[in-house]
């Protein structure tokens, strides 16, 4: 039964929606305290003969003047203004132009670069990560737009300053990290350095650990202190700067920066199958209104698990689920940066200092490893492959699953909040396999600064010829058609990107594992411990282990990086 009141609440409108449904649930949106709530206390079995006689008179008399069927314990809410100073930024320049413009770069910010510039068709050495080059640099078209777009900056770059641009390709990756310095290093010594390296996002950091990258802020070319050039991303230029340097550095507007944004995937059609009376509208109102949190994403997952192929081993990546907590590979660790969390923060001296002590972070570990592996709703593990086989209503996963051609209706969320009290505005991490650049330190100044010069140029020309057409394009007209709601969301998710030196220079801060791994990056760890692998503990006994360690790793990196 499903009855739908509307009600004058205060100096504002709350649309309250209320129904008795058998799947339970509980789901109670106006709540701006943001308690956590476990499955014991949100899910309830239905009466049976023995407890319907045993309730009272009075309570009886209390479910018919409330009318509501005695066999329903639902009695769903939503208070779509939750938190009204919920930050966001839900529009982009391109909004209002149309296809041709976008389409032409000129509508666009370039760069300060002149145009008398000609370095005689100088062959201009890349040492490319074989990751990361097949979205910064593409030989042939296919007829792919984004790629033409790719095709058409190195050309106009090569054309305008007079270069060719020589791919070394080398394996690199996360378990080729060391290979990779150790080339940078090889070519330093050896007085030909590369003019410029580009590799998976991890990499950078390590090299620039070793001593083997030039300061970026040391450059006349290249804008990285000029806030209006929005392809330098300000979040990433604020964390990786330590004392005013600057080792490498990731543009903001690559086709592989944004197509590894992470956020929440849902299936509308199973979002509406498993909460019936609501569907995407009622998702993006919480989003605006700031009732989008954790608490109420696990509140609608909710009863949806299914064993679905029936396998006698019980829950598996056949089944049907809630969520997915790990919709693509490795993201597992990043909602805590959804959560509005870090694993650093700036303390009052200006230095950076862990977070894994203080007793919020504590609190949301320890919440969120119990959800992770004590509701069947949720699956831990990878799950590439289960949302777009239609087994799962939520799914955090980056933009790129859309280049997988879902064959499903769904829609994209920001992360939710997590305690819209002490958090009010998204958060958007980056999955950690997008491409970052540095400059040799061996590369002397006339050279560095002709270095500069076309990494300015990269990212500007990417700003103006790749990201409208990935973004705009591809992402928000043809996979968004004409909902424009869900064309807000993908620009509320762009606007909130974060950034971590806990996370970025982690390839250099390895921790000693709890169990028997290999040592690893923390972030690592904090995903081998909410996935439950070898019985982990919690964060407090991870931190216990491992905290002067940790504190002494961190302090070794900014002194490392300042004594440059």
């Amino acid at each position: 039964m499903f009855k739908k009141i509307l009600a004058l609440a205060l100096a504002f409108i709350m649309l309250t929606a209320v129904f008795a449904s058998c799947n339970n649930k509980s789901v109670i949106l106006d709540d701006k305290t943001s308690s956590k709530v476990t499955d014991a206390q949100t899910t309830k079995e239905d009466p049976g003969e023995d407890e319907e006689e045993e309730r009272g008179e009075e309570e009886e008399k209390d479910d018919e003047e409330d009318s509501v069927d005695e066999t329903a314990s639902d009695q769903i809410s939503i208070d779509y203004t939750a938190n009204t100073d919920i930050g966001f930024n839900d529009t982009t320049i391109y909004d209002e132009l149309t296809l041709e413009q976008i389409l032409n770069p000129d509508n666009f910010e370039g760069s300060d670069i002149p145009d008398d510039r000609d370095y005689g068709g100088y062959e201009f050495k890349v040492l490319a990560d074989t990751v990361n080059v097949g979205y910064e640099f593409i030989e042939q078209s296919d007829g792919d737009i984004v790629k033409d777009a790719v095709i058409n900056r190195q050309k106009w770059i090569e054309e305008y300053v007079g270069i060719e641009f020589s791919l070394v390709e080398i394996i690199g990756g996360y378990d080729n990290m060391n290979f990779y310095a150790s080339e940078i290093e090889a070519a330093s010594g050896a007085g030909s350095p590369y003019d410029l390296g580009l590799a998976y996002s991890h990499i950078p950091p390590l090299v620039a650990a070793k001593g083997l990258s030039r300061d970026l802020a040391e450059s006349e070319n290249l804008n990285l202190y000029n806030t209006t050039k929005e392809y330098w991303g300000s979040g990433i230029k604020e964390e990786i700067m330590i004392g005013g340097r600057i080792f490498w550095m990731s543009d903001n507007s690559s086709w592989d920066s944004v197509r590894n944004l992470l956020c929440v995937f849902v299936n509308t059609e199973f979002f509406a199958r498993a909460n019936p009376g609501f569907d995407q509208t009622d998702l993006y109102k919480m989003v605006y209104g700031g009732s989008w949190t954790f608490d109420n994403m696990m509140l609608f997952v909710q009863n949806t698990y299914e064993n679905t192929n029936m396998d006698d081993a019980g829950l598996d990546k056949g089944d049907t689920f809630g969520l997915l907590a790990q919709g693509n590979h490795y993201c597992l660790e990043n909602w805590l940066y959804g959560a509005g969390f870090s694993l650093t923060k700036i303390n009052g001296r200006g230095t950076y200092e862990w977070t894994l002590g203080d007793q919020p972070f504590i609190d949301f570990s320890d919440w969120w490893q119990d959800i992770l592996n004590n509701n069947e709703n949720v699956y831990k593990n990878d799950g590439k492959g289960i949302f777009e086989a239609g087994r799962a209503m939520f799914a955090m996963a980056p933009f790129r699953i859309i280049e997988d051609q879902i064959e499903l209706d769904y829609t994209v969320l920001p992360l939710p909040i997590y305690n819209p009290d002490i958090k009010n505005e998204y958060s958007t991490p980056i999955l950690n396999s997008y491409g970052s650049w540095l400059i040799p330190k061996a590369t002397k100044k006339e050279a560095f600064e002709r270095s500069a010069t076309v990494l300015e140029l990269i990212a500007a020309e990417g700003n103006r010829r790749i990201a409208p057409v990935y973004f705009e394009i591809y992402l928000k007209r043809q996979n968004a058609g004409h909902d424009e709601d869900m064309q807000k969301m993908f620009n509320i998710i762009r606007n909130a990107i974060v950034f971590d030196v806990g996370f970025l220079y982690g390839s250099v801060m390895l921790i000693d594992p709890m169990a028997g791994e290999t040592p690893a990056e923390l972030f690592l760890e904090f995903r081998r411990m909410w996935r439950g692998d070898n019985n982990y503990g919690t964060i407090s006994t991870f931190w216990a282990r491992n905290e002067s360690a940790a504190k002494q790793k961190l302090n070794n990196l900014m002194v490392d990086i300042l004594d440059y």
